[in-house]
């Protein structure tokens, strides 16, 4: 089937809101391609693979460079558009040789199997004739597609469930299975797609794959409403969400993501490969404080994410732990269909065999979550409250007679947060955003005072509204000071609450703290700037919760 095929399928699927005509469109595409196609064309929508052949940077000065455009001009359209891949696609319209033969049959399989492949191993003056080549012989309809996948940035409004509604509607399958066989490593091939449409299960086959992971929702008012004996409570741990897995004597270690991260915790897989029984753990990874029996911060957690081969000296420095949540299957059992509270005493019965049988201590490394009792909502609402005293974010509520399925299941598990810490902050920088919010300031950066001085301390992008970005846009270009390429330093004048979940040292800024996951929660035009907080107020709340 041509690249012109999946052109087309990538724009319905931008341009079509209705979750069931999206379905509609991939099933029909799918029937009308052959498996190795549609297995590519998988890989891409799911976003397994969002490798970058080149930085949009490089894509923009070849186009510069190639067709003699001024650099600032193509940086002044991309502001309109916020994108490189689609800046340089509609600058290339008309531009290239009409006259030269056009590959109008190229295939999406040859494109990333082979074509984008092949450019990967020449040098930067042989890479940048072969693209100018590929722009001038690809059909114009086919440049958006080439150029999101040589920048890393394919993206479309298709989730993977959006994928697995499709084909379970195309085979006839159900959804649960065809959403595990999606899980993992999904490569591209005949096999791969007749394995994910194939009528017969073979549970051998699944070995290597997690379980399609089970997510809280934010808290309903309406649970309150309950008794509280209907829920099992447990912290809500900052670390990374993963299933630990041993089948067929192999250890798995596999995000939420569907990473496998093996090589960056060596000593979890040492440890767990001693254990007897086959398991399939649900829980949390952390770097622990085995004095204190708390969770260090994301931060330092993120030193181990980052490198595959750690040293013995990083792994003391940084010590793990896994926190198991819930048992999902024993010895090839799939118990994910009992309830929770069954499938808890199961977790409990088999960590107790494994602390006493398997030969190396495992308690270093691995243990199950604590449960907490509250005696009423009240009594749930004070253990929330406590939670950053154990370096938690809340509570994690599920109720006792739910069953382990998947995606983010309404009235099943919910997210009980502390509240936000926050600060209010004045306004110094705003940058253009991209996407959907191209040509508009939507990246904005706030100050904190010192003395008699603005100390910039936080950058958010989120929390106001449509109507609040375009008048707060307008405020922009009228009390911009100076301008820094993309970025404008403005007037002191506009005010805004800040919120974040933690704070901490941190000696890489110029402000000396570091806030995580910052975002706008109120435009406080009731404020003047001297009513803007303090880095003194800062350090205050740091005081407070440590």
């Amino acid at each position: 089937m041509s690249l012109k095929k999946f052109s087309e399928l990538f724009g319905d699927l931008d341009s079509i809101n209705s979750t069931n005509n999206k379905i509609e469109v991939l099933k029909n595409y799918f029937l009308s391609n052959d498996p190795i196609d549609n297995s590519w064309a998988i890989y891409l929508l799911t976003g397994k693979s969002n490798k970058r052949f080149i930085s949009g940077r490089y894509l923009k000065n070849l186009f510069s460079h190639i067709y003699e455009y001024p650099q600032w001009l193509i940086d002044t359209c991309y502001l309109k558009v916020g994108d490189s891949a689609e800046v340089i696609t509609l600058l290339l319209k008309n531009k290239t040789n009409s006259r030269k033969k056009k590959l109008s049959n190229i295939s999406l399989t040859e494109l990333l199997s082979e074509t984008i492949p092949e450019l990967s191993k020449l040098n930067d003056e042989q890479k940048n004739l072969e693209i100018k080549n590929l722009w001038e012989k690809l059909p114009e309809d086919n440049h958006l597609i080439f150029n999101k996948i040589l920048t890393g940035t394919f993206r479309v409004g298709v989730s993977i469930g959006l994928i697995t509604k499709s084909i379970s509607k195309l085979t006839h399958i159900e959804e649960e299975i065809i959403s595990h066989r999606l899980m993992g490593d999904f490569k591209p091939s005949i096999d791969s797609y007749e394995f994910l449409i194939n009528k017969n299960i073979n549970l051998q086959e699944l070995n290597s794959k997690p379980f399609p992971f089970l997510l809280a929702n934010t808290i309903e008012d309406k649970i309150f409403k309950n008794s509280i004996n209907d829920f099992q409570f447990e912290w809500k741990y900052d670390g990374i969400r993963m299933q630990l897995i041993k089948r067929s004597g192999n250890v798995s270690l596999w995000t939420r993501g569907q990473e496998l991260v093996n090589e960056s915790f060596p000593e979890l897989v040492e440890k767990m490969s001693n254990i007897k029984d086959d398991f399939v753990l649900d829980g949390e990874l952390l770097v622990w404080n085995f004095k204190e029996q708390i969770a260090f911060d994301f931060s330092l957690l993120q030193k181990r994410i980052n490198r595959k081969s750690p040293t013995k000296s990083i792994q003391i420095k940084y010590p793990i732990i896994f926190i198991a949540y819930d048992l999902l299957e024993i010895n090839g059992r799939d118990i994910r269909e009992i309830k929770l509270e069954n499938r808890r005493i199961e977790l409990e019965k088999y960590f107790s065999k494994w602390q006493i049988k398997t030969e190396n201590n495992i308690s270093d490394i691995f243990k199950i979550c604590d449960l907490i009792f509250p005696k009423d909502w009240p009594d749930a609402l004070a253990y929330k409250e406590k939670s950053r005293e154990n370096n938690t974010e809340g509570l994690i509520i599920k109720k006792k007679t739910s069953i382990y399925s998947s995606g983010r299941k309404k009235g099943i598990w919910w997210k009980y947060k502390v509240d936000p810490m926050q600060l209010d902050a004045v306004l110094i920088y705003a940058k253009g955003g991209s996407g959907r919010r191209a040509g508009l300031y939507t990246d904005y950066s706030f100050a904190l005072w010192k003395d008699k001085e603005l100390i910039k301390f936080a950058s958010a992008y989120s929390g106001l509204t449509n109507i609040e970005i375009k008048e707060l846009d307008k405020w922009i270009r009228k009390n911009t000071i100076e301008k820094f390429g993309p970025v404008r330093s403005l007037k002191p004048e506009m005010v805004f609450e800040i919120s974040f979940e933690k704070i901490q040292i941190s000696n890489r800024h110029k402000s000396g703290i570091a806030v995580r996951f910052p975002r706008i929660t109120k435009w406080r035009k009731d404020k003047k700037i001297k009513d803007a907080d303090s880095l003194e107020n800062a350090y205050e709340l740091m005081k407070k919760i440590s």
